[in-house]
């Protein structure tokens, strides 16, 4: 494989480089659903820097995270130690990108009123941006010597974003309020299981009643008195609603409300001042011009920390990927749990090639044992203490069985406390609702309670010296999202288009992606093994199992786990004569 960066390829990477060079050829999309630590990255990488180099088509390679842009970088820079040449560079926030360390510890508005001013008064040493050369080795690296140069990384990077051959960034600048540059482009996005849910959290709006009272206060005082009056307006609609928020009347409140004027204004005049010029105005303006764009929106009155806040939120997540990528000579969709037919549905994409790994390819069926338990539900009529007390039993059993870690992911916070509260434990244990877990420090046997889709779930490494800490994953229930009225709006959004599908849509689309994301923590590579138990009967119905068949089948179905017990412990000591 040409520019792969590795000497040998590993299982399934040869499959991955040419499934997407091939998409790349006919301007197809590509859906690849790899486990992790297979080499997903430089595969795909390999695949786009040839196609880019034979015809000029551009990268831009996206991530969720500024944490997750270490991995592209470092493949990236292997390739170009084979000989590529090309240019490139490396985005994320300006804040994180920032020479200065205490401007990275204030707000990100009050960061970006700072920079404002510095830049303007011309007392910025890294602004504006040199014309150097920028090694990449890894994002830290790379933020270092362009700080050592005096030129300000962000800025470097944002001048040259539309002209670089490969762009590594965050998933902004593809699918933020910005307008997107990806026509002609490859585009590449990584972990995109969590596509619909970043899109979500990238074009919410949020503001709190105290940042409306300020920016009433704001307007008043600096001549403003028309505007401060519909602010008002705002904040004491705000201050009386609750729940669902009717969006005719706050689009009715916004409609005609003029801050471009005062926004500016009263910027310059704290700048006079020397103050930091942030003003509040500037969230009330962002509510404003969400409100007027094409995408549909949903409003709601919720608590945070104690005082209320106004949330929009955009009903149709996947309306808002297609615009973005429209144009873009292919998109590459990757992730280790992408339930492909489900996310090809939801885009409408019909275009595309596939490369699915099943778990049961790759980690070998004899490193892990599943188990199903029947005789409990998560399901909401039937919870209750009794159920409560029943799945505490099954944890217990679980965790005295279990040599090392026990990682236990919960359905909602509801479910955890309900069953915590009757659950006894011995050893060292956190839950997600308390302290931090230092894995540095965790002993050799341990306990974590977890939500889907929290802290512990996504993104957490349970390695030690390249050793998985955990021997057992159990999947307490079913984590279907909490049923809403912002999510049962999406689905009804969606059912025009896939009917009786959209439900699955929102809903099990999020509860495959969590059990996956869950079982993710305890294999990491082909050589791992553990236990995975599965607390709940609608495991072995034909609409869970069917999505999650590679982890399912041959699993041992019982009534209760400890009618299993032989077999974890046959499975227990299988596993200490392999170590």
């Amino acid at each position: 494989m040409d520019f792969f960066p590795y000497a040998e390829a590993r299982q399934f990477q040869r499959e991955i480089y040419e499934k997407v060079y091939d998409a790349l050829r006919r301007g197809a999309a590509a859906l690849i659903n790899a486990p992790t630590g297979l080499g997903k990255t430089s595969a795909v990488l390999a695949a786009a820097v040839k196609y880019m180099l034979e015809t000029g088509v551009r990268v831009h390679y996206a991530v969720r995270t500024r944490a997750e842009l270490e991995p592209p970088v470092r493949e990236l820079a292997k390739i170009r130690q084979l000989g590529a040449d090309f240019s490139y560079i490396v985005i994320k926030s300006r804040q994180d990108m920032c020479c200065y360390p205490q401007l990275r510890k204030l707000s990100y508005l009050e960061f970006l009123a700072e920079c404002s001013l510095l830049k303007s008064l011309g007392r910025c040493a890294y602004y504006p941006p040199g014309d150097v050369d920028a090694p990449l080795k890894n994002v830290a690296t790379y933020v270092k010597l362009l700080c050592a140069s005096k030129t300000c990384p962000y800025e470097y990077a944002k001048r040259r974003l539309d002209e670089a051959e490969v762009v590594i960034s965050t998933y902004y600048y593809i699918l933020g309020r910005e307008e997107a540059q990806t026509k002609g482009k490859v585009v590449i996005i990584d972990e995109a299981h969590a596509l619909f849910d970043a899109v979500v959290h990238l074009h919410s709006i949020k503001i709190g009643e105290g940042e409306l009272r300020q920016a009433y206060r704001e307007a008043r005082k600096y001549g403003y008195v028309e505007e401060a009056a519909k602010i008002y307006a705002i904040y004491t609609y705000v201050k009386k609603a609750e729940g669902n928020v009717d969006l005719g009347d706050l689009a009715g409140l916004v409609a005609d409300l003029q801050l471009d004027d005062a926004i500016r204004e009263i910027t310059k005049k704290k700048m006079e001042g020397l103050l930091n010029p942030y003003t509040p105005l500037l969230l009330v303006k962002e509510l404003r011009d969400a409100l007027k764009n094409r995408w549909r929106h949903h409003a709601q009155v919720e608590y945070v920390e104690g005082l209320k806040t106004l949330a929009l939120y955009p009903l149709d997540p996947t309306s808002i990927v297609r615009e973005k990528l429209r144009g873009a000579h292919s998109v590459v969709y990757i992730s280790g749990t992408l339930p492909i037919g489900l996310f090809a549905e939801a885009l409408a994409l019909s275009n595309y090639e596939e490369l699915d790994v099943p778990f049961n390819k790759y980690i070998p069926r004899e490193n892990y044992l599943s188990i199903v338990d029947v005789g409990v539900t998560t399901k909401y009529a039937e919870r209750g203490e009794e159920m409560y007390l029943k799945i505490a039993k099954r944890l217990a059993t679980c965790i005295n069985a279990s040599p090392r870690g026990v990682l236990a992911v919960f359905p909602s916070y509801e479910v955890m406390k309900g069953v915590k509260k009757y659950l006894k434990i011995s050893i060292p244990h956190w839950y997600e609702d308390g302290g931090e877990v230092s894995l540095a420090d965790i002993p050799e046997k341990f306990f974590i309670g977890a939500v889907a889709r929290g802290r512990y779930t996504e993104g957490v490494e349970y390695t030690r010296d390249g050793a998985n800490l955990l021997s057992t994953v159990v999947i307490v229930g079913v984590p279907y999202p909490e049923p809403s009225p912002y999510l049962e709006r999406r689905v009804e959004l969606l059912k025009p288009r896939l009917g009786a599908r959209a439900w699955e849509a929102v809903y099990m689309y999020q509860a495959v992606v969590s059990i996956r994301q869950a079982v993710g923590r305890l294999f990491r590579k082909p050589e791992d093994r553990g236990v995975l138990v599965f607390l709940d009967r609608r495991y072995a119905e034909p609409e869970l199992w069917t999505n999650l068949a590679d982890l399912l089948t041959g699993s041992l179905v019982v009534q209760d786990v400890e009618e299993a017990i032989w077999a974890v412990e046959k499975f227990n000591a299988s596993t200490a004569t392999a170590r």
